[in-house]
């Protein structure tokens, strides 16, 4: 489809296609680049750089991009739930409000700090339902050792964070997805999650691995996540085969629900 900036997008680890300004994308950057977020066209040109002003956390580690409604507003909500040394106590996620025109710095409309009900965990998916739920899907690996582990599925209800601003949310586990049992012919790359949407119409999400994607036929907001051996590939999955890009760790579905980007 076209090519990023990488003088401005280094290592891109988040992509939004925008639903009120159709043919416009949002990005997010890995690797420290400060708290930034990034507008360009469906090609990925015309790039425009926005500073997130506020107080920022000192390690932050942005990892993913999901656009929604928050109150009256249409929001952008971005992850920064990157923890690859797992010990932060909490992680946050950043709203907002979309406009048709930015200053090259924004103050957000609110700043959801979460935390896991288990155990810190390093995270690369995160997506808003239509209901306002948030997910999130961790990355569980160690790829030194070639080694995946069992995604695990957390959730902030709507209700939660529309509460009360700047306050420490406790995350709902939802259930695991193996990609082990999925992606058994793959390798540890092919079984761990890099990036996370959800569909228009909120029936179904998909996730990005280093090798390829996969589609579950599954509202998360309707039921529980089946354990993975139960889950019918053709019927409950599908694993879409596409071209691997180094370092891979950003998926949208377009306006229609048809079709998606990766990056």
């Amino acid at each position: 489809v076209g090519v990023l900036d990488h003088n401005l997008i280094n290592e891109a680890s988040g992509i939004e296609a925008s639903k009120k300004y159709p043919g416009r994308l949002y990005h997010i950057n890995d690797s420290g680049g400060g708290q930034y977020f990034y507008i360009t066209d469906i090609k990925g040109d015309l790039t425009k750089k926005i500073k997130i002003e506020g107080e920022a956390i000192k390690k932050s580690d942005f990892e993913a991009v999901s656009v929604g409604k928050c109150f009256d507003k249409s929001c952008l909500f971005i992850g920064d739930i990157g923890d690859n040394k797992i010990t932060k106590d909490s992680v946050e996620i950043i709203v907002i409000e979309e406009l048709e025109d930015y200053e090259t710095f924004i103050e957000p409309l609110y700043r959801i700090k979460v935390q896991y009900p288990d155990q810190p965990h390093n995270a690369e998916g995160m997506a808003l339902h239509p209901n306002g739920d948030i997910y999130i899907i961790t990355k569980e690996e160690n790829l030194r050792d070639l080694e995946a582990y069992p995604a695990k599925v957390f959730k902030l209800p709507a209700e939660k964070w529309r509460q009360k601003a700047n306050t420490k949310h406790k995350l709902i586990y939802v259930g695991d997805i193996d990609l082990r049992i999925i992606n058994p012919s793959g390798t540890a790359y092919g079984q761990v999650v890099s990036s996370l949407d959800i569909s228009p119409d909120g029936k179904k999400f998909m996730v990005l691995t280093y090798e390829n994607a996969i589609e579950f036929n599954v509202d998360l907001s309707n039921q529980k996540i089946k354990p993975t051996a139960q889950l019918q590939k053709g019927i409950d999955y599908n694993l879409i085969d596409i071209k691997s890009l180094p370092q891979q760790e950003s998926i949208t579905y377009l306006q229609d629900g048809k079709a998606f980007l990766y990056n």
